[in-house]
C-alpha cells in the first residue's frame, strides 16, 4: 500500500501556516520604550549621577554634562523643549537612575509619565536603556518638555 505524498505535504504546510498566525503581524519599532512601569522610582533608591543642561533661548539643542561614578562626560541633547518665560539662558539639573555604564546615558528619551510623589516631581524622561533622568526647571515661570518622538542625547568624545 502506497501513502501518498501530496496530502503529507499539505499537512505539514497547513501547520507551519498555523503557527505562522501567532506571530505578529508586523514586529515593534526598533526605537520603542519600554513600559513606563519600569521606571519606578522606590523610596531609597540611589541617584546614579547628576546632568546639568544648559539651554540657550533659540537653539533646538542644549549641552550638558552627566558626572557620575567621579567622572565627567559632556553631550548635547536635541529636543528638549521650553514654555514660559525663559531666560536667554538657563541651567537645570536632573537626577540620573539606572545608570549601569556612561554609555548607557546616550539615547533618545521620552516622557515616561508623572511622578508618584513629590520627592520625583519633574519631568521623567527614560530611555531604552532604562535609565531615568528626572529634570527640575530652576523656577515655576519655565516648563519642561519633549516631543512625541522623545529628545536625543548624544555623548560627546
Amino acid at each position: 500500500m502506497r501513502i501518498p505524498v501530496l496530502p503529507s505535504l499539505a499537512v505539514a504546510i497547513l501547520a507551519v501556516a498555523g503557527c505562522a498566525a501567532d506571530l505578529p503581524q508586523t514586529p515593534p519599532p526598533a526605537d520603542a520604550l519600554p513600559s513606563p512601569s519600569l521606571y519606578t522610582l522606590s523610596p531609597g533608591t540611589p541617584v546614579d549621577g547628576t546632568a546639568r543642561i544648559t539651554l540657550s533661548r533659540g537653539r533646538g539643542t542644549a549641552t550638558g554634562v552627566l558626572e557620575t561614578d567621579g567622572q565627567r562626560f559632556r553631550f548635547t541633547m536635541a529636543g528638549l523643549a521650553t514654555t514660559g518665560a525663559m531666560p536667554a539662558r538657563m541651567t537645570v539639573t536632573a537626577q540620573v537612575y539606572g545608570l549601569q555604564r556612561s554609555s548607557d546615558f546616550a539615547g533618545t528619551y521620552r516622557d515616561v509619565g508623572g511622578a508618584a510623589s513629590d520627592l520625583d516631581a519633574g519631568l521623567r524622561l527614560g530611555n531604552n536603556n532604562l535609565v531615568l533622568m528626572v529634570v527640575r526647571a530652576p523656577g515655576q515661570d519655565v516648563a519642561l518638555g519633549v516631543p512625541p518622538g522623545g529628545a536625543v542625547v548624544t555623548l560627546q568624545r
